[in-house]
């Protein structure tokens, strides 16, 4: 959650960013309609740079998010993260699926040890 929230914040923070840069790489100029009352005084580069950098933030964030799971599952043994998550899911897609995968092995699990339903 508070990687949506951070990206949303990004793009609030982008959008007020781009209008203060719409405002000063523009000027002015004495056309009659808009297309030729403004020139650009700046290089397109600042906009591309604010552009990269919400995607440079949206990353941290993410970063900062597998870290503080990271860092809660040091504390507390029952917290699920990301990778545990992963690693119980692909081991339980791995024994459901090995008699199929190595039927020469003549591999028989009890049911039990079956993943069942949302059970991971």
């Amino acid at each position: 959650m508070m990687g949506v929230a951070g990206v949303l914040g990004a793009a609030l923070l982008c959008a007020i960013h781009g209008a203060t840069i719409e405002n000063t790489s523009f000027e002015d100029g004495d056309g009659v309609n808009t297309f030729r009352a403004f020139n650009p005084t700046q290089a397109e580069e600042t906009i591309i740079q604010c552009a990269l950098g919400v995607v440079g933030l949206a990353l941290n964030l993410r970063a900062y998010d597998f870290v503080s799971q990271e860092i809660c599952a040091a504390e507390d043994p029952e917290f699920e993260t990301f990778y545990t998550k992963n690693f119980l899911l692909n081991e339980g897609i791995r024994a459901w699926m090995e008699t199929q995968d190595q039927h020469h092995e003549n591999l028989i699990f009890p049911e039990e040890a079956l993943p069942r339903g949302n059970a991971l």
